[in-house]
């Protein structure tokens, strides 16, 4: 569909690859949301999308704890997807292909941080392991350590994921809850005291809105794919 049902939503996502069909299945797994929500995606195929071109990692080695627990979270999701799409039996069963991050300090400087970092990991349940030049050799024969100091790396919950898998069920699964795709492109945006009040489509539509969530994909050149990485939502 390219012309949407109605003529104003409570929440208008603009991009419905990983970041906007995340946010549409989040909004909907909300208990106390019960707004209407609009999704526009340019190109239904998602071929060009940056989550068409994804490797889907993710890893723990952070220097602040929030983040380490927000990607301990990504990695409790990826592995139970089917329990938090409700036990869906179509669900496949992921895992994650623990091949880690090595970085590798060649200064001590560099080194400190990431003893420091290590800490904080740690702490926060991550099992980072730093490695001297001998025992990154050891264990991966094909580094040339001659200028290394010192290796991090964490070998749990920390690598690739199947990101395709878990975005076709975020999108399908919004669907079945309510939220509405349509194929289309805002090309522009009505802004009110610092607020976006309405979006104009492509197709000649202006459509009403509370909340405008800018998930239209990174920044290439000067303007995002969609044209809205410079605009406040």
């Amino acid at each position: 569909m390219n012309t949407p049902k109605n003529k104003s939503y409570d929440v208008v996502i603009v991009g419905g690859a990983m970041m906007g069909s995340s946010t549409a299945w989040f909004l909907t797994d909300t208990p106390d949301f019960d707004g209407t929500v609009l999704v526009v995606e340019m190109d239904s195929s998602y071929a060009n999308t940056s989550t068409a071109h994804t490797n889907s990692c993710m890893r723990q080695q952070f220097s602040n704890e929030l983040n380490v627990r927000i990607s301990q979270f990504a990695a409790d999701y990826v592995k139970n997807l089917r329990g938090y799409m409700g036990g869906d039996t179509r669900v496949p069963e992921l895992d994650i292909q623990n091949y880690g991050y090595m970085y590798l300090a060649d200064n001590e400087r560099f080194a400190n941080t990431l003893r420091e970092n290590q800490k904080i990991q740690r702490a926060a349940g991550a099992e980072t392991r730093l490695f001297t030049p001998e025992e990154i050799k050891a264990r991966y024969p094909f580094y040339n350590v001659g200028d290394v100091l010192l290796g991090s790396i964490n070998l749990k919950d920390e690598g690739s994921w199947d990101g395709g898998t878990v975005f076709d069920w975020w999108r399908r699964t919004a669907k079945d809850r309510g939220v509405e795709y349509v194929t289309n492109r805002v090309v522009a945006m009505d802004v009110q005291n610092n607020k976006v009040a309405s979006v104009t489509l492509e197709s000649g539509e202006l459509i009403v809105c509370g909340q405008v969530v800018n998930a239209s994909g990174p920044p290439r050149g000067a303007h995002s794919e969609n044209g809205w990485d410079r605009i406040t939502c």
